[in-house]
């Protein structure tokens, strides 16, 4: 996702959000994008280490949406380094969140 897309898609989406993470959404295209913050996490290893677990995640429990286009945003908002299995439980509940709308 570019700069342009992000912006309209925080303005006009939805949101959805489950403890770390919290979903900009919108039906689309099905663009994806990752958000951390360097705020809380001041070294681009952690950052990179939570947003290769987030992608992962996602790229797992995508098949959730039932193949519907959404564009999503996932923003990072936890304050610590959470384990894979708990990115991985908040990202699957807010898929199925999605696909129930």
């Amino acid at each position: 996702m570019n700069e342009r897309q992000i912006l309209s898609l925080l303005q006009t989406g939805q949101v959805l959000f489950h403890y770390p993470l919290k979903v900009h959404y919108r039906e689309g295209t099905g663009a994806f994008g990752v958000s951390v913050p360097k705020r809380h996490f001041k070294r681009a290893v952690k950052r990179n280490l939570l947003k290769r677990r987030v992608r992962e995640s996602y790229r797992l429990n995508a098949a959730r949406l039932g193949g519907l286009p959404y564009d999503l945003f996932v923003q990072y908002i936890g304050k610590e380094v959470e384990d894979y299995e708990r990115i991985d439980q908040s990202l699957a509940k807010i898929l199925d969140d999605l696909a129930a709308c």
